[in-house]
């Protein structure tokens, strides 16, 4: 991972620079091994993002880069994934001691989006604005996007609020996932080592508890159910600014030293024995919600992130929604809850013109 100082480093060298027809302008954020601008296309003077792989970079994170723009590319037709445009190799000078040596920098162009959900709902105050029916609304985006990409046979597996990326159009906003250069396309070989995915990658606050115990695997039905968990964790976030794990596990470093020492001595941790954990955090998420609500919040939570991986990929609880395909009955259950949500909304502004037209 770059450290603070390398990515402000680079900021400094790379903006102004031009990369593949694109001139750098700002610098929108920074992840673990890259960085994204703002450019502009010189042909066209489109806005555009350009996130830049920093040359610094481990092998690791020039595996995942490329693995990004392939499956960008693969998932160009799907609405809910942010669009790839372009992107390549280019070299830029740099001058040490004297000496102009050409630096190698790998980019992706990428639709500009508006901002990311984690800016709505770090701020505990920018969260407190937010109303449950909008929460609800981009838990059901990311649910849709992430059942699009599902269909077209790539999972995320880094599902989180700063990878969820909003789209306005005048009064229309889209929700958009981005970053997958996590991100596994079920219907190729691995890309990586098994025990890779099966440790997990990524921020570990986020992680589903298979791969902190050492006992996720690399299947079609390990990475689905990782992505539910990420749904589900998306959604307690939503509610509270914090991922599910955090709340769940505590010290994700004690629960790591312990699963390497279980692995040492040729034992695994039962994830059964998580459940009263879990049952505890996902009863106080849903004692700050709108009682309307609960109920269903309640069985998605507890379905989305059962510790135990394959029961996350059981068929709905719900027995009218049995038929559905996998998340198709999340999509439902999201959209009876905006629906009560909007009731509560109309019901409250009667009663405030009631109150007005009496105190009148």
């Amino acid at each position: 991972m770059a450290t603070q100082a390398e990515r402000d480093a680079w900021n400094s060298i790379l903006v102004g620079q031009r990369l593949g027809g694109y001139e750098l302008q700002v610098c929108l954020g920074a992840g673990y091994f890259g960085l994204v601008f703002e450019a502009q296309n010189l042909a066209t003077s489109a806005r555009v993002a350009v996130k830049v792989l920093l040359p610094s970079s481990d092998p690791g994170a020039i595996v995942d880069f490329e693995n990004e723009a392939v499956l960008l590319q693969k998932l160009n037709g799907c609405d809910g994934v942010i669009t790839y445009i372009d992107g390549g190799h280019e070299s830029i000078d740099m001058v040490a001691h004297g000496v102009t040596v050409p630096m190698p920098i790998r980019f992706h162009v990428l639709a500009v989006a508006s901002g990311s959900v984690d800016e709505l709902i770090l701020d505990p105050v920018a969260r407190s604005e937010l109303d449950w029916a909008e929460r609800i609304r981009i838990f059901r985006g990311a649910v849709k996007s992430a059942h699009q990409m599902h269909l077209a046979g790539v999972a995320h597996r880094d599902l989180k609020s700063s990878n969820c990326l909003m789209m306005v159009n005048g009064s229309t906003t889209r929700l958009r996932l981005g970053d997958l250069g996590r991100s596994k396309d079920l219907r190729s070989p691995p890309t990586m080592l098994i025990a890779d995915y099966s440790r997990g990658r990524g921020d570990l606050r986020f992680a589903a508890p298979e791969f902190l115990w050492l006992q996720g695997g690399g299947g079609t039905s390990d990475f689905l159910a990782a992505d539910y968990y990420g749904l589900g964790s998306l959604l307690v976030e939503l509610a509270t600014g914090q991922p599910l794990t955090s709340l769940a596990l505590g010290d994700i470093g004690a629960v790591m030293r312990q699963a390497a020492a279980d692995l040492q001595r040729g034992q695994s941790g039962d994830l059964t024995t998580l459940n009263l954990q879990y049952r505890r955090v996902i009863a106080e998420v849903i004692d700050i919600m709108p009682k309307s609500i609960q109920h269903d919040a309640q069985v998605l939570l507890a379905s989305l992130c059962d510790p135990l991986p394959s029961q996350r990929l059981a068929h709905s609880p719900y027995h009218r929604d049995r038929h559905l395909e996998p998340l198709e009955w999340v999509l439902r259950r999201a959209d009876i809850m905006i629906r009560r949500l909007e009731i509560d909304a109309r019901q409250e502004r009667r009663i405030a013109r009631k109150l007005e037209r009496a105190a009148s």
